[in-house]
């Protein structure tokens, strides 16, 4: 390749100055925070840390005579052996990072580059309108001005991360995270005493800042949607040449019933169930009666969404006398129907939370939680609304001033679900949380945020009353729509006026800048599958108070185990380095449920030892 006539060697300097510079910058931001682990470690006096940096020095012998020791402590000096123990394996994983960081800049050398004109770089944003940027401002009275990243930018950025490097700074970030969930246990609390660990907690949020900084170091987000963004036009475009045949005579369909006894969430579920399955087989889905029957609205499916194809169960489906039963992928009978997931007797692999194989690579690369990114676009394609809806929809995203910066949703679910499906949480907990992402946030910006915006999306409207007494004077700005909480009521969950306002709340969760919710909620989980269709990754933006996420149906959702692991009392069990945890569900104070495929036994063990065992199957509609 001939070097450009025009490309002069103190403009590639500039250049090749620029992303030194870069990389420099993050191996500082790593050293910072390994110090600051180093640091913490050091001030946990109630713990035995200097006798396990001891226990590193001392021959074979001596370990098992302070392992004899440390097992004879009371319950609280062994908490403190595996807090420990956390902290050396997050500066652990600091350290690989800092090496690949070492081999990056001698990557960043002059055979390296290439010619670029220089004014295709722009200088840095100033606070104010990195606010604007970040969450996409407009007429907010903060300037917009050209993006930072350019094609060129985008092109190293993608010879400079490698799928190894963005796991390795996710399980980074979620080591750190877990970690945090422990010290902010009442648990640890008592251990070292409340005015220790609100220092601890302090310095933790200051970690989980420079975290968050390092995710959006060379605006590393916009080029994982770039990515995302294809990823996302192939589902799409796969998804409609499904639906919509050239001849619907010669398709082969999969028949799918509208109408399962359960809420709005779990339906739209549901239907994506189907989708799923029609994605995996190779068939045209059609909504039984075209979804004439849906107890929703006695006008239907359309009315709320568009159809699903162009194929119609009363022009191709309804005459048919034989419609076989589903009993597998490969059936070659041209009409199968589809039961729910609940019944079906041998459970397909592509499930979820599977992902198809056809994108892994770039999913594991590009997004922390790929099944929700792909049951997402999913969901989108299937809820696509007509005008009314539509329009409806804009009118309620007006009333909140998304433009002038970040919004955390909280959806409450109350009412029936209390005491059934969910326990009750009191609206500090979600508050407490929210309030947390504004911190560091505000720390990540260097920018005040102020007021802070939060949408609530409940079945309860006293829950809107309430969040303004108690909030409305305070730095908080609250926002609700106090009828469509009344309509979401068990007595009128059922009409169109309920229907409208579920499919506004879904909508305005995703539009926010983080949620707050229980993942226990099918609306809660409709708002995040469909946040990750407009911002590309958004796996982290969310935190559940009770449940992890989940797909109701699902194929066991299994981790595996980095590390060995002793049980220290009958409510906890052993671990091996490989072994494999079905998961039953996250406490978030560092403990995790589940059971061990290799003993049988069911029980605790700690949350940070455990890796996501990822489902990636073929599904034939996304081959090239």
């Amino acid at each position: 390749m001939k070097w450009h006539n025009k490309w002069s060697l103190t403009n590639f300097g500039v250049f090749a100055i620029y992303w030194v510079r870069y990389l420099l910058a993050a191996l500082a931001l790593l050293w910072l925070t390994l110090l600051a682990l180093v640091f913490l470690q050091q001030d946990i006096t109630s713990c035995p840390s200097g006798l396990l940096l001891q226990q590193k020095m001392t021959e074979a012998g001596d370990i098992e005579q302070l392992n004899t020791n440390l097992h004879s402590k009371k319950l609280e000096r062994k908490d403190c052996l595996h807090f420990i123990n956390e902290l050396e394996r997050l500066k652990n994983e600091l350290l690989e990072l800092q090496e690949e960081n070492k081999q990056l800049k001698k990557v960043v050398s002059i055979r390296d580059f290439r010619p670029v004109q220089p004014d295709q770089f722009l200088i840095h944003k100033p606070p104010a309108e990195n606010l604007a940027s970040d969450y996409g401002g407009a007429d907010s009275g903060l300037k917009k001005v050209a993006p930072l990243v350019v094609a060129a930018e985008q092109r190293l950025l993608g010879q400079l991360y490698s799928k190894e490097h963005e796991e390795a700074r996710r399980n980074l970030q979620n080591n750190i995270w877990e970690l945090f969930l422990r010290i902010s246990s009442q648990e640890f609390g008592k251990l070292i005493g409340n005015k220790n660990n609100d220092i601890l907690k302090q310095q933790f949020e200051h970690i989980l800042t420079q975290t968050r900084i390092l995710s959006f170091v060379d605006r590393a987000p916009e080029w994982h949607k770039k990515v995302l963004d294809k990823i996302a036009d192939r589902i799409k475009e796969s998804l409609f040449k499904l639906q919509n045949p050239s001849d619907c005579k010669n398709a082969k369909f999969l028949v799918c019933e509208l109408n399962k006894g359960c809420g709005f969430g779990c339906q739209i579920h549901h239907v994506t169930y189907c989708l799923i399955m029609a994605a995996a087989s190779n068939r045209t889905l059609v909504l039984e009666r075209d979804g004439s029957s849906w107890r929703y609205s006695e006008n239907g499916w359309n009315a709320a969404f568009l159809p699903i194809g162009k194929c119609s169960w009363s022009e191709h489906i309804s005459n048919n006398v034989h419609i076989e039963p589903f009993n597998g992928l490969s059936q070659s009978a041209k009409i199968v129907r589809l039961p729910i997931v609940d019944v079906l007797l041998s459970k397909p692999k592509q499930l979820p939370l599977a992902f198809p194989s056809q994108f892994s690579d770039l999913l594991l690369m590009h997004h922390s939680f790929p099944p929700a990114f792909f049951i997402g676009h999913l969901l989108n394609f299937l809820m696509r609304e007509n005008e009314e809806v539509n329009k409806f929809v804009m009118k309620a995203k007006e009333k909140i001033p998304f433009h002038l910066g970040p919004v955390v949703g909280l959806q409450i679910r109350r009412t029936d679900k209390v005491g059934t499906e969910a326990a009750f949480h009191k609206l500090e907990e979600y508050m407490e949380w929210a309030d947390l992402w504004f911190r560091i946030e505000k720390r990540r910006l260097n920018f005040p945020l102020l007021p802070k915006r939060v949408f609530i999306a409940t079945d309860d409207p006293s829950v809107i009353t309430e969040a303004r007494e108690k909030y409305g004077h305070n730095g908080w700005l609250i926002f609700g729509n106090d009828e469509i909480a009344n309509g979401a009521k068990p007595n009128t969950r059922y009409t169109d006026r309920s229907l409208l306002g579920v499919i506004a709340d879904v909508r305005l969760l995703a539009e926010c800048s983080y949620i707050v919710c229980t993942f226990s909620s099918q609306v809660c989980r409709i708002g995040y599958e469909l946040m990750q269709t407009r911002v590309g990754d958004a796996g982290n933006d969310i935190h559940s108070i009770d449940d992890i996420y989940y797909f109701g149906g699902q194929s066991a959702h299994e981790m595996e185990i980095i590390d060995g692991f002793k049980a220290e009392n009958d409510e906890q069990i052993d671990l091996n380095k490989g072994d494999i945890i079905g998961i039953a569900g996250n406490h978030w104070n560092g403990w995790s449920m589940g059971k061990n495929k290799r003993t049988g036994r069911s029980g605790l063990f700690p949350s940070f030892l455990a890796r996501e065992k990822w489902i990636i199957e073929d599904f034939p509609i996304f081959e090239k």
